[in-house]
């Protein structure tokens, strides 16, 4: 939690760790899990681990950049923005996400997919849309997750730059990685991940501001 006084280098340490925390639970749900259930062969797991673990460790650098030596109107925009990506089931409130507004139309591509690996075994068929929906889902989160609140926390400067740089290293090696695993993967692979990734979609959640934030105000 943003206090308004204290120790900032504290209060960005801990804003750092809860980024951190926030990014590897991602990593779970976006990769790990989702490698677990298509029972991956060892060789193509061995190398998407190592890939993705490469890009969670510069995520991890990107945020501590970013956070360092911020003051304190920086970080109570930051908090503020936050608090609309982290949401809540209304039915289960002791039930967190971290989750982001699909646009529509991406939205629509992604359920196609969803229902295309369903329908046909054929994968080749339809590789080529389910890894450009894929990295385009990737973008959408950077774009939720990084960019929008930088920008709205108007962080600027080298240290900007630096971020942007690292960030952009970063979606270059996650898109890699989404090509080498899904470029050679038969559909006995493939449907068990999108019927995980369907259980990722949410259309009844509620912001952590408008919950509890809105309600005390």
């Amino acid at each position: 939690m943003i206090q308004e006084e204290g120790d900032t280098r504290l209060q960005c340490q801990e804003a750092a760790d809860t980024l951190g925390a926030i990014t590897d639970a991602g990593f779970y749900a976006y990769y790990d899990r989702p490698a677990e259930l298509a029972g991956l062969s060892p060789n193509v797991k061995r190398a998407s681990d190592a890939g993705i673990h490469a890009v969670q460790k510069g995520i991890h650098m990107v945020i501590r950049k970013l956070l360092k030596k911020r003051p304190q109107q920086d970080l109570n925009r930051l908090a503020c923005n936050l608090s609309y990506l982290v949401c809540v089931d209304p039915n289960h409130p002791d039930q967190a996400y971290a989750c982001f507004r699909l646009e529509e139309s991406l939205y629509q591509r992604v359920v196609a997919n969803m229902q295309r690996v369903h329908q046909d075994p054929e994968v080749a068929r339809y590789r080529a849309d389910v890894i450009a929906s894929v990295e385009d889902l990737i973008a959408a989160g950077i774009d939720n997750f990084y960019t929008r609140p930088v920008e709205q926390a108007q962080i600027s400067g080298l240290t900007r730059k630096a971020a942007d740089l690292g960030i952009h290293t970063v979606q270059k090696g996650t898109n890699a990685v989404v090509h080498r695993l899904f470029r050679d993967m038969d559909h006995a692979t493939l449907l068990p991940m999108a019927e995980y990734f369907e259980t990722l979609l949410h259309s009844q959640l509620q912001t952590y501001r408008h919950r509890y934030q809105k309600a005390s105000a």
